[in-house]
C-alpha cells in the first residue's frame, strides 16, 4: 500500500464528508492508500457520517477513542498505518483533486524521506481544482534543514508535507500528547533531520477558515486556554534549541536562529490573543517574566521585520516588545477592538 491519510476528528460532523470526497477523488486506486479516522471523542454525529462513508468507501478505517487530543489521535494513526507514506490531514480541511498522485510519484522516484506542498487559505468549501503550473525539473532537493535554513517562514502544521514512514519509525518521532501546537516541534525534528528533502510549489491543500476551530475560538476560556498553549510551546521550542546543543552541528547557530525566530513569532501573536482576552496587566505581567527568565521576551524583533516588512508589523513588535508601553496601549486597544473599530490579525 502506498499511502496512509490520518485524520483526527472531533465533532466533524459538518465537513468529514467533504474532507473525505477530496480524498476519494484522487489518480489512485482504493487499494492504493487508506484512510485512517481517529475519532477523539466526538459527540455530535460523525460517528453516523463516518460509517455511511464506509459503506461506499472500503478504503476507511475508523477508530474510536476518548477525548485524549490531536496529538494521540495522530500518534494513535502511526501505529495503525500500513502505508509506505504518512500523511496528516485535519477534518475541516480538504485536497484538491487528483493531486497526491503527483506528490507520491515524485517522493516515490526520488527517493525522499519528506515532500512539502503548498496550501490555499480559503472560506470556500468546493474549491477542488489544482490550477498550478509548473515544472518538475525545476525542483530543488536538499536536507531538510537547508530547507528551513533558506525558508524560515515555513509552514509548521502536519498538513503540508508526506512523510515517508520508515523515515519516521527509524526517527522515532512523534506527536506531544495534550499540548496546543503539537505539530510544531513534530515539524521542526522531522525537517531537522530529514536528509532528503523537497517542495513542490503545487496548491493541494485547502486550509479552511473556521471560526470554531481553537485558534480562532473568541470565548474568553478558548483565549485563556491558547495564552497557556503559547507559553508552554515556547518553552518547548526553548528545550529544542537545548537539544540541539548536544548536536554539534556545524549549522547550529543558523538551526538557533530558526527555533528562535519560530519562538519569537508565536510570541508576537500571543499578544494579539491577549489583547482578546480579559486578562489583567497583573497576570500578563506574570506570563512576561516567565518568558523573560528563558530569554523568550522580549522576542527577537529582527528577525520577524525581516520576514515580515508591512509597517503595521513593525510598530505593532516595538509595542508589544516594550511591555510598559503595551500595558499603557492595553485598555485603549481592547476597546477599540471590541467596538469592532479596528481590526486585529
Amino acid at each position: 500500500m502506498k499511502l496512509s491519510v490520518i485524520i483526527p476528528c472531533k465533532n466533524g460532523e459538518t465537513h468529514i464528508k467533504r474532507c473525505i470526497t477530496s480524498l476519494v477523488n484522487q489518480k489512485l486506486k482504493l487499494s492504493d492508500y487508506e484512510i485512517i479516522i481517529i475519532d477523539d471523542g466526538s459527540t455530535d454525529n460523525s460517528l453516523e457520517v463516518i460509517e455511511e462513508l464506509q459503506k461506499t468507501y472500503k478504503n476507511i478505517i475508523f477508530y474510536k477513542q476518548s477525548s485524549q487530543g490531536q496529538g494521540a489521535a495522530r500518534n494513535k494513526g502511526i501505529k495503525l498505518a500500513k502505508g509506505d507514506y504518512i500523511y496528516f490531514l485535519d477534518a475541516d480541511d480538504y485536497l484538491a483533486y487528483n493531486s497526491l498522485n503527483i506528490i507520491l510519484d515524485y517522493i516515490e522516484n526520488h527517493h525522499l524521506d519528506v515532500v512539502g506542498f503548498n496550501t490555499i487559505l480559503t472560506e470556500d468549501v468546493n474549491l477542488f481544482n489544482q490550477n498550478t503550473n509548473f515544472k518538475i525539473k525545476e525542483i530543488y532537493i536538499s536536507s531538510g534543514l537547508d530547507y528551513i535554513i533558506k525558508n524560515k517562514n515555513h509552514r509548521l502544521e502536519a498538513w503540508w508535507y508526506i512523510i515517508k514512514k520508515d523515515y519516521l519509525i527509524n526517527t522515532k518521532f512523534r506527536f506531544e500528547e495534550g499540548e496546543f501546537l503539537e505539530d510544531v516541534i513534530f515539524t521542526k525534528n522531522i525537517l531537522l533531520s530529514a536528509k532528503r528533502f523537497a517542495f513542490i510549489p503545487i496548491d493541494i491543500h485547502r486550509y479552511v477558515k473556521n471560526p470554531f476551530s481553537t485558534m480562532n475560538n473568541e470565548s474568553q476560556k478558548n483565549l485563556t486556554l491558547l495564552i497557556s498553549g503559547y507559553v508552554s510551546l515556547i518553552y518547548r521550542l526553548d528545550n529544542l534549541k537545548s537539544d540541539q546543543q548536544k548536536t554539534n552541528n556545524l549549522k547550529l547557530n543558523m538551526i538557533n536562529e530558526n527555533i528562535e525566530y519560530t519562538s519569537s513569532l508565536n510570541t508576537y501573536f500571543m499578544f494579539y490573543k491577549l489583547i482578546r482576552a480579559d486578562i489583567q496587566i497583573k497576570k500578563i505581567n506574570e506570563i512576561l517574566n516567565k518568558l523573560q527568565k528563558i530569554k523568550a521576551y522580549p522576542f527577537k524583533r529582527h528577525l520577524i521585520v525581516e520576514e515580515y516588512t508591512h509597517y503595521k508589523i513593525r510598530v505593532s513588535a516595538i509595542i508589544f516588545n516594550n511591555k510598559y508601553l503595551f500595558y499603557f496601549l492595553l485598555y485603549p486597544i481592547r476597546f477599540l477592538y471590541r467596538k469592532k473599530l479596528i481590526r486585529l490579525p
